[in-house]
């Protein structure tokens, strides 16, 4: 059974979004792949991070994607993280009877500022003012962010609270481990953090 292996979470800051990962995908007790992407650009200010069976993130992630190209096709602009987030609500609430393996977080920059949004595997949509997270190890990563987080942080500080929460999700649950991949959203748009500035935030 594929499930929610590795832990992703969320964070919304003063003027933007940190999201980070780990790279894990596993099988009951079978490390199935080290390199398992989660974090995922969707539109030019919106990302997403989600947990669960690799084909359904990918299947999921792909739809997103061209239903955000055909937004800005047809209007003109870009869609907007909260439209987005109502779409993949309405994708997944539709495949109830057999659900996405998937729970996750979708968030970006909108006009009015930044927007965190938690989804579950069939369609349950809530915005989160501060952090969410899901995943194995997400109940521990919670523990970090409940912890950390303050109110007005600024987007370098939320990189390394994801930073953090993940790191110990890592030392914490099996199913997380291997890398840590974090990116951010502000207005000038998504950007994924090299290999050598998450180890300074890891540190």
């Amino acid at each position: 059974m594929y499930g929610f292996t590795g832990t992703i979470v969320g964070v919304r800051c003063k003027e933007g979004i940190a999201l980070a990962s780990d790279t894990r995908g596993t099988a009951y007790y079978l490390v199935l792949s080290k390199r398992v992407r989660k974090v995922f650009k969707l539109e030019e200010r919106i990302g997403a991070a989600v947990s669960g069976s690799s084909g359904d993130v990918q299947s999921l992630v792909s739809m997103l994607r061209a239903e955000a190209n055909l937004y800005r096709l047809s209007h003109g602009r870009p869609i907007s993280a909260k439209s987005l987030t109502q779409v993949a609500s309405n994708m997944l609430h539709g495949r109830r009877v057999f659900p996405y393996i998937v729970a996750g977080v979708i968030s970006g920059v909108d006009d009015d500022g930044p927007r965190l949004y938690f989804l579950d595997p069939v369609g349950g949509k809530l915005e989160e003012e501060k952090f969410a997270s899901a995943g194995t190890g997400s109940t521990v990563a919670y523990g970090v962010l409940e912890q950390s987080y303050r109110d007005g942080m600024k987007l370098d500080e939320g990189a390394k609270l994801v930073a953090q929460s993940i790191k110990i999700a890592i030392e914490r649950d099996a199913a997380t481990g291997d890398k840590t991949v974090i990116a951010l959203i502000d207005e000038r748009g998504y950007r994924e953090l090299s290999e050598e500035e998450v180890e300074k935030l890891i540190e």
